[in-house]
């Protein structure tokens, strides 16, 4: 019988400061299409607290990175999704075999996310 198993591969965590994703987005407003895909842009766009959603996302999107150990991925290769539970959901384009559980949180002046990257291993 072969049974799909997972193993810890990478943990990766980040603290985003939402006063600097403020002034980015304030001097920038391309910034959102630089960093996230138009589903989350659109997604953090709506509501009070956009910039708590931004950095949010940003915070999460770092958080993978350093969990798979990949500078190289591209941010919008990365989408932080939502559950019908609010659960973060993390997609990534091209990659196989690894999955992503993450959870993110924030408040007036700060986000952070921690994410565990798993890849598969059969037994």
């Amino acid at each position: 019988m072969n049974i799909k198993q997972t193993a810890v591969s990478g943990v990766g965590i980040d603290i985003t400061e939402v006063s600097r994703v403020k002034q980015l987005y304030g001097k920038n407003p391309a910034f959102l299409k630089r960093f996230f895909t138009p589903g989350e842009a659109a997604y953090c766009l709506k509501g009070k607290n956009i910039y708590e959603r931004i950095a949010a996302r940003f915070s999460a999107k770092e958080a993978v990175i350093k969990a798979l150990d990949r500078k190289d991925l591209p941010f919008r290769s990365i989408s932080i999704l939502k559950a019908e539970t609010g659960r973060p959901l993390v997609s990534i384009k091209g990659l196989k075999g690894i999955s992503v559980m993450l959870s993110i949180s924030h408040t007036e002046h700060y986000a952070c996310a921690c994410a565990v990257a798993l890849r598969s291993i059969n037994s």
